[in-house]
């Protein structure tokens, strides 16, 4: 679904408003930087969270919702929950416009600090330790199969001298196997933009899309990349500082919880550049739509960017 214009949404949202019977809509404010239309919408009968789906479908969204009744069952407390609509569902769909609700929570975007990240290692692991039996297979950008099919597409699309870097890292990892590490419930996602935080106190999880089930060593280090690096301005291009003591906060807040297996523990720094190699190459697949009229270049892209090609973890 594309993004709606303003008009529609005057429209909408208090279309949305009424079938979760939410009252009447008082005002709204947009939020910036989330992948589909988010608003925090005030309304006679209290604050929400409108996520107005438009870079991913409803049946996407759908799909992630017995990975959450599990969390909700289990007394997972960091995150929200969707809203049900009085007659029990928990989307609202129409020919323009697909949403689903949640109730605002308290808090914003982190300043990164030790502290953050140990409050994140120690509910992420929390997380992991919920069990995953029984749940139904639900595709995500951190599973098995999604990496080496995305570099089939994007060789296919840009031929394999534009990848030729990627695909040396990609075969130098060939033994890296994410499907043998424990598996667990992942949030697939984890960066600053997608918690809520009131000081240094962690309040939530949000923006559970690429929920599903996965090594937990693989959203252990794709957190690594959402905490532990700090922007570097250069000109006109980002770059990115890992910083260790924000991972070893990270670390020590997880292994609290959940020790890493000596297994894990050894890949490491494969599973680190193999998360890290995910994003670049999710990115030259949506490079027009997000990139339109810049020539890719794939050394230009988070892998490199964030050093990881020569980034070795600290240890113990």
């Amino acid at each position: 679904m594309t993004a709606i214009s303003k008009r529609t949404l005057d429209a909408k949202l208090p279309a949305i408003a009424h079938h979760f019977d939410l009252g009447q809509v008082l005002n709204r404010r947009r939020i910036a930087h989330s992948t589909n239309q988010n608003y925090l919408v005030t309304t006679t009968r209290g604050e929400y969270l409108f996520k107005i789906i438009v870079n991913t479908t409803l049946e996407d969204v759908l799909n992630g919702l017995p990975f959450l009744q599990r969390l909700e069952q289990q007394q997972f407390r960091k995150t929200a929950y969707y809203l049900a609509a009085p007659n029990g569902e928990i989307a609202y769909h129409s020919p323009d416009c697909d949403a689903v609700v949640l109730r605002k929570l308290p808090g914003g975007t982190p300043e990164l600090s030790p502290t953050v990240c140990h409050e994140i290692g120690i509910a992420l692991a929390q997380l992991h330790l919920i069990p995953c039996d029984n749940l139904p297979e639900k595709r995500h950008w951190l599973d098995a199969r999604y990496l080496p099919e995305a570099i089939q597409a994007a060789v296919k699309m840009y031929g394999p001298e534009k990848l030729s870097e990627t695909l040396k890292v990609f075969d130098s990892l060939h033994n890296f196997q994410p499907a043998t590490f424990p598996q667990a419930i992942i949030h697939g996602d984890l960066c600053a933009v997608n918690c809520l935080f009131e000081g240094e106190e962690l309040i939530a999880f949000v923006d559970w899309q690429e929920v599903g089930v996965g090594a937990a060593l693989i959203d252990f280090v794709s957190t690594v990349l959402g905490f532990c690096f700090i922007d570097q301005p250069d000109g006109h291009e980002y770059w990115a500082i890992f910083e260790p003591n924000l991972y070893r906060a990270l670390y020590e807040g997880y292994s609290s919880i959940r020790p890493l297996s000596e297994y894990e523990e050894a890949h490491l720094d494969d599973a680190l550049k193999y998360v890290g190699l995910t994003q670049p190459v999710w990115s030259m697949l949506m490079w027009e739509q997000y990139h339109r009229g810049q020539e890719m270049i794939e050394t230009n892209t988070m892998y490199w960017k964030f050093g990881l090609d020569t980034l070795t973890l600290p240890k113990g």
